[in-house]
């Protein structure tokens, strides 16, 4: 028998006939129906026997036990041992969407209809359009007498909401179509939300749900949990949650969060939204303790000022120290992005120990304030097309901020604070920018003695390119103007403008097998400086000028030879052999007497083979006479061209003495001292021999090396050795090794350096006091490495092998369930030598955190710096 029901007036009809089923064109809206709560998920559809569609009725006098059994088969929870930490998955949902999406099909054991009042549907009741489908057992449709048209639906017996990610289960539903409200009870739910990169099924229970016409809903007595039901290790019950669907918010009154039976937090009333959209709101608390702070606890509050402008205003309370607010501000327009962002705690309580109990033997700590803050800028404003502007600023309050507050391992002791803003402009042929740069040098006194940097107030530099001249040539134009400030409290110290202009002309001929490049250029600079003969500053200062031009002639070429079917550890490669040699040409020019406001020597290795200068900056331009000669050998995948090895072996012929030094000395008469990081003797013929070599085994192990041998004296000049095995972001094994001959150098705890490796002596800047100057051995080795399926633990350590001591060290452990995970990290740092005793001071850290997949975690401070530093590619799930 047939029955032809009109749902509502003009928009078609339904065929609906007993146990077989046809459809036509209509065109009302099924969310009519599927009322849709919290991204509701979807799950199978079951056999429909009157038995199980009692069981799936939620009864919430059910007992934990009974509970989670029900809600296991009901939501379609399939256990699988072999499925990794939460041991089984959701079923999916057997939705096939329909061949036309504004098709609505009905389906229905047996159908009473009447034109007016109430019709009646039983047994596997069935509305879908395309993959959104409601069933239940039974459903009446009451009409408006007048109208005709549906004024209420109601469902009962197992109403099943579904769609792809979404499903809600109610004993009873009650659907309006006309305002499209709706009321349903004992609702047992899951659904899907994406975190980060991973879909985490969430689930659920309400006593009863109200939808009302502007789309709001009411829900009542509610649970919500990322765990499997037999597995509730955590979740969230509230009494009552509203949802405003216009201002996309969600308030939950009188939520409690438990693990397993046992409420560890309640609040009376929680704003959270539900969109993707940023909300104003406290994100989750983080706390700890270190052994220079005490226990520490913080309540970041979270402002959503503007869709491109927000801020995070912190309160911070340390036991030892008391009370920091801090915060950061965000904005982004289509020009610029930034960051501004700053800390203040007023009056220290440690920190006036600390200066209590040091002021004596240092009088630098005498009147140092305890009020301690920093501040933080970075912006990013794209001008015009060609044009930039690039801030990036930082300040502390003092010497110890870094120490007593940063949260890394691995920068605790950086003492040299950036700030510079820069203006750059570039085209086809030129790069031309302005900057102005300093450093806030901390000088702490339970470290080794740091330099200052000189200020540059400005720096104005124009690199221009031209290619494809006459005659195939490269022409590189470098010109810089810098004004040095020194901010150090020796006077004496030089200080000035430096220009500099770098001409370079190159004639490149390359060809398969190899190429060949002459190039000159010409090197000028010219120095206005200014200086106190007494370091106190009393006096006149004294000026001069002085002005320098070098030549430098150099040849570089190479050749290129291949072969096929070579063998590296019974792989079949390509292998290259090309040789190298580099001549090069600079006049002798005596320079001592020009400061060296940013040059150095350099550490040699093979890449020093192959440069114009020994010395780094601009200040020193090396003499030379010398030929480097080198070759590289390369294994290349005959399939892809990807290297899979390259070993590199070099020297450089020196064919007269190298007779520029680094000093600074008025007169120009002063020698540099062996001991300097980076030095060379001068008067040999020969360098260094120097190799490097990289092996990449497969995309899990690579291995990497260099080493130098001084044959003058028959020892190692530096050395290190790198072991990498990643076979995935969760497996990492690290194994380094450092040697540097003369690069342990240790100076007095608390003394005052004026450049990078010297103290004031007269004229002439020395070496700091040196405590040692043995070769600097260091061994570090770092790992992460799963235990089983839900334990992982993760390292790093350093030693000093030249002191006998450690450098660096973190261990940590961490347990990962299916819908939580816990870590615990302590670590410790080396900090310096005590002034009195010499030995090694550490600062001491320990993390703890928990996290709440699909929730948030709850850390004592965040160790992801120190993890990303040490341990890079490592998947870090606290990250999420």
């Amino acid at each position: 028998m047939v029955y032809f029901l009109p749902l509502v007036a003009n928009v078609g009809v339904v065929v609906i006939q007993t146990k077989r089923y046809y459809t036509t064109s209509c065109r009302v809206f099924l969310g009519v129906m599927s009322i849709g709560i919290l991204g509701l998920a979807s799950t199978q559809v079951y056999s429909q026997d009157s038995e199980w569609i009692q069981a799936c009725v939620w009864d919430k006098r059910l007992r934990d036990k009974a509970f989670e059994d029900q809600a296991e088969v009901c939501l379609g929870w399939q256990t699988n041992s072999t499925r990794s930490l939460c041991r089984g998955s959701y079923s999916p949902l057997p939705l096939y969407p329909l061949s036309d999406p504004n098709v609505i099909e009905l389906k229905a054991d047996d159908v009473s209809f009447h034109p007016t009042g109430q019709s009646d549907l039983q047994g596997h009741v069935q509305v879908q359009q395309n993959q959104s489908m409601i069933t239940a057992r039974t459903a009446q449709v009451f009409r408006n007498a007048r109208t005709h048209q549906i004024d209420r639906v109601e469902l009962d017996s197992n109403v099943h909401f579904m769609e792809p990610g979404r499903l809600m289960i109610a004993k009873h539903a009650t659907l309006n179509p006309q305002d499209k409200s709706g009321y349903i009870q004992q609702v047992l739910y899951r659904f899907e939300t994406k975190h980060a990169a991973a879909i985490l099924p969430a689930w659920g229970t309400a006593e009863w749900v109200r939808r009302f016409a502007n789309k709001n809903y009411h829900l009542h007595a509610v649970t919500y949990t990322t765990c499997a039901p037999r597995d509730r290790a955590w979740d969230i019950k509230a009494k009552d949650i509203q949802l405003d669907h216009a201002k996309q918010t969600g308030v939950a009154h009188n939520a409690m969060l438990r693990l397993g039976k046992l409420p560890i937090l309640y609040t009376p009333y929680l704003s959270f939204p539900t969109s993707s959209a940023r909300k104003s709101g406290f994100l989750m608390p983080f706390g700890g303790y270190t052994n220079v702070n005490g226990f520490d606890f913080a309540a970041p509050y979270y402002l959503n000022l503007a869709p491109n402008y927000d801020a995070t205003v912190i309160p911070h309370y340390y036991t030892l120290r008391g009370w920091m607010l801090g915060g950061t501000t965000r904005f982004l327009t289509e020009r610029s992005s930034g960051i501004v962002g700053g800390s203040i705690l007023p009056s220290d309580d440690a920190f006036k120990s600390f200066i209590a109990q040091n002021a004596g033997q240092f009088p630098s700590l005498k009147g140092a304030k305890t009020d301690r803050w920093s501040v933080l800028a970075r912006e990013y404003l794209h001008i015009l097309p060609n044009l930039n502007l690039d801030i990036d600023f930082q300040q502390v309050s003092d010497d110890y901020y870094l120490q007593d507050f940063s949260t890394n391992l691995a920068i605790s002791s950086e003492n040299q604070l950036l700030r510079r803003a820069s203006l750059v402009y570039t085209s086809d042929h030129w790069l031309v920018g302005s900057s102005v740069q300093s450093y806030q040098t901390l000088h702490p006194i339970n470290q080794s003695a740091v330099g200052n940097i000189y200020d540059r107030l400005p720096q104005v530099l124009a690199n221009g390119t031209y290619h494809d001249m006459p005659l195939h040539s490269d022409l590189n134009i470098l010109g810089q103007f810098d004004y040095f400030h020194w901010t150090g409290s020796d006077h004496s110290i030089p200080q000035g403008t430096r220009y500099h202009l770098n001409p370079i002309l190159s004639i490149p001929r390359t060809a398969p097998w190899g190429y060949f490049t002459p190039s000159i250029e010409l090197v000028e600079n010219n120095y206005g400086l200014s200086r106190n003969v007494n370091p106190s500053g009393i006096g006149a200062s004294q000026t001069e000028s002085f002005n320098r031009i070098l030549p430098r002639v150099y040849v570089d070429s190479g050749l290129t030879f291949e072969r096929d079917n070579a063998h590296l550890f019974h792989n079949t490669m390509r292998q290259t052999l090309e040789p190298r040699l580099y001549y090069l040409n600079v006049p002798y020019l005596n320079q001592s007497q020009f400061p060296a406001f940013d040059s150095a020597y350099m550490i040699f290795n093979t890449d020093q083979l192959f440069r114009t200068n020994r010395f780094s900056g601009f200040d020193r331009i090396s003499d030379a006479n010398q030929l480097a000669y080198a070759v590289s050998t390369r294994w290349l995948s005959p399939n892809t061209g990807q290297e899979k090895a390259k070993f590199t072996v070099g020297q450089i012929r020196y064919f007269s003495p190298r007779k520029v030094q680094l000093c600074y000395n008025q007169t120009g008469q002063c020698t540099d001292d062996p001991l300097i990081l980076g030095y060379t003797s001068p008067t040999e013929i020969w360098s260094p021999v120097a190799m490097n070599g990289v092996y990449t085994l497969n995309s899990a192990w690579s291995a990497s090396s260099d080493y130098v041998w001084n044959p003058a004296t028959h020892t190692t000049n530096n050395a290190n050795v790198n072991l990498h095995y990643q076979p995935d972001s969760e497996r990492i094994l690290g194994l380094g090794y450092n040697y540097l001959a003369s690069g342990n150098l240790l100076t007095v705890p608390g003394a005052m350096l004026n450049t990078a490796n010297y103290l004031t002596s007269g004229n002439v800047l020395v070496p700091a006091t040196m405590l040692s100057n043995a070769a600097l051995n260091q061994i570090t080795g770092s790992y992460a490495w799963p235990l089983t399926e839900n334990w992982s633990t993760l390292g790093v350590y350093s030693y000093n092998l030249s002191e006998q001591y450690d450098m660096m060290t973190f261990f940590g452990v961490q347990y990962d369930s299916c819908c939580w995970a816990a870590r615990l990290i302590g670590g410790r740092t080396f900090k310096s030598l005590s002034p009195s005793s010499l030995i090694p001071q550490y600062d001491n850290n320990v993390y703890f955190q928990i996290l709440l997949k699909g929730l948030g975690s709850v850390a004592t401070s965040n160790p992801e710096n120190t993890i990303r530093s040490y341990l890079p590619g490592y998947r870090n799930l606290f990250r999420h």
